[in-house]
């Protein structure tokens, strides 16, 4: 990541960003949470991770109160997860709702089980169609590792330039954070924290205008 870090919204004791394709939220000296030590101190945490390729908002917690009262959020559920991913193929309206267990493979993969593994669950939406691609809005009610990436791969309909997955390494991977909302920890009311799709979507979207996709 070159350049300042693109901030969603900050307060006292709270930070989002957002994530561009490309870098790892945590694990390495680029990392983004690196970044975000030397912008907010040392003590600033990230929540939760996108994969390296996966876009959008990420948030992170400036010391430890907010590290323990939002990892609570997320433990009980209470963050709603938002994302948008562009898939191959014709996604069926009537599918809206994934539900598999996912297991590690010996290749380092994973992979949709019927027995194996953890639970995993997400509900889509169809926002839009063109004759190969459609255009689809995942809400993970589980945090596993590829959980939208093998739920999308569940249905036929993997995501445009997942390498991981499909054979499609000619395009980015088109899988991005939406939002984030959640109730404030101090009773401040709901927080929505929203990122727009990279600069490289636009063409992608367009190709839904054109072929006049129903959003809905």
């Amino acid at each position: 990541m070159n350049g300042p870090l693109n901030i969603v919204f900050e307060d006292p004791d709270l930070l989002a960003i957002d994530k561009p394709r490309g870098l790892l939220v945590e694990g390495d000296e680029r990392s983004l949470e690196i970044q975000v030590k030397g912008y907010a101190g040392a003590r600033a945490r990230a929540l939760h991770r996108l994969d390296r390729d996966t876009t959008g908002v990420v948030l992170f917690a400036k010391n430890s109160k907010w590290n323990r009262a939002l990892s609570e959020l997320f433990e009980k559920k209470r963050i709603r997860k938002e994302y948008w991913a562009i898939v191959s193929g014709n996604w069926n309206k009537s599918i809206n709702k994934v539900d598999t267990r996912i297991s590690h493979r010996e290749n380092g993969r994973w992979e949709n089980s019927k027995s194996d593994g953890k639970a995993a669950v997400t509900t889509f939406r169809v926002l839009g169609k063109t004759g190969t691609l459609s255009w689809v809005q995942a809400l993970p009610k589980t945090g596993r590792t590829h959980q939208i990436r093998l739920h999308c791969l569940a249905v036929g309909c993997p995501i445009v330039g997942d390498r991981f997955y499909s054979d499609d390494t000619s395009n980015p991977l088109l899988l991005h954070a939406r939002s984030l909302s959640f109730p404030h920890p101090n009773g401040g009311g709901e927080i929505r924290l929203e990122s727009e799709p990279p600069a490289d979507w636009k063409e992608w979207l367009a190709a839904f205008e054109q072929q006049s996709a129903t959003i809905f």
